[in-house]
């Protein structure tokens, strides 16, 4: 055998090496993604009953974050409950501030499993109003969900999902809410690259094999827009800050316990406390300060407007989509 032919085998065997180790870690990707789906099908078949009037907020989301712990997965993000007019973001802070749920309330729930930074992500909504202008509020969105799904396959561009989307929305006679919606989920970030709009006239991009998308849909009796409210319970680090001085200890300790427990991932100050007993707040608030945390401050509608919300996870395949969540 020639050198030269000896020098092709080797490549070729490096080539089916790099395959076999392709194909591995995207075995463990769907196997991993998998399990993360089946723990969330599991929670929110759990943890939707309890969802009613008289219950305590931060009872439900400890609740549910539990459960996702028992079952074996990790939380994604913090388990959101918002009502009424609240849209996206509200956890429970430090203490307790009280919350209950009333009956005539609108409660969406979100919700989200990762194994090892194999994310899924899911959301719905519970109608405990018996406004007429409420009636077919879960009916849109879902509508609308199965729509969106019935799209999702490769080369699809989100945008015309996203044109489905606002269009059955609106057909309800309710509104999308512009500034939020579906969108790619890649390892360790709940939100990829890739946008999956809620609106036709927004922004879209191709759908490939092996990505994986979070469709989620808002219907608003609003306006369908929403704002930053001064209050903020999530955080997340910004994976573009540098190294910065910090003066507290405090600060360089929860930098340290942040970056090794959810690296990228978004995480409740309430986690903080059962591990720092003192400091959590001003060691945060230097954090923010230096640019070393993102914020996500709760959004929210006008006061008067009800917002609900269906989420769903896909994975997208060769033949169109599995349903993760």
């Amino acid at each position: 055998m020639t050198e030269n032919e000896n020098l092709k085998n080797e490549i070729k065997e490096e080539k089916s090496k790099e395959e076999l180790d392709k194909e591995k870690g995207e075995k463990l990707e769907k196997e991993s993604l998998q399990k993360a789906g089946n723990i969330a099908k599991a929670v929110k078949k759990y943890i939707k009953p309890k969802i009613k009037g008289g219950a305590k907020v931060f009872d439900l989301i400890t609740d549910t974050e539990a459960k996702i712990e028992e079952l074996g997965g990790s939380c994604a993000f913090p388990a959101n409950i918002c009502i009424n007019n609240i849209a996206a973001h509200y956890t429970s802070p430090i203490k307790d501030d009280g919350l209950e749920i009333q009956e005539g309330d609108l409660v969406k729930i979100d919700l989200g499993v990762h194994i090892e930074g194999y994310i899924v992500d899911t959301a719905f909504s519970i109608n405990l109003s018996e406004e007429e202008s409420l009636e077919n509020i879960i009916q849109a969105i879902e509508i609308a969900l199965d729509a969106a799904k019935m799209l999702s396959k490769p080369k699809t561009n989100t945008r015309d999902i996203g044109k489905k989307i606002e269009e059955i929305v609106k057909g309800f006679k309710y509104n999308p809410i512009r500034e939020l919606g579906g969108h790619q989920i890649e390892r360790w970030t709940v939100h990829g690259k890739k946008q999956l709009p809620e609106l036709g006239s927004q922004g879209g991009d191709i759908m490939e094999i092996n990505e994986v998308f979070a469709i989620e849909i808002f219907a608003s009796t609003g306006k369908g827009s929403v704002h930053n409210t001064q209050y903020s319970y999530i955080y997340e680090i910004n994976p573009y800050a540098g190294r910065v001085p910090l003066r507290r200890k405090t600060s360089k300790q929860l930098l340290g316990f942040i970056n090794k427990n959810y690296k990228t991932l978004p995480f409740a100050e309430r986690w903080l406390a059962k591990e720092f007993r003192l400091g959590v707040a001003f060691g945060l608030q230097e954090l923010i300060q230096q640019g070393k945390l993102q914020v996500h401050n709760v959004l929210a509608e006008k006061k008067g407007v009800n917002v609900a919300q269906i989420e769903e996870t896909i994975l997208i395949t060769e033949e169109g989509f599995e349903q993760l969540t």
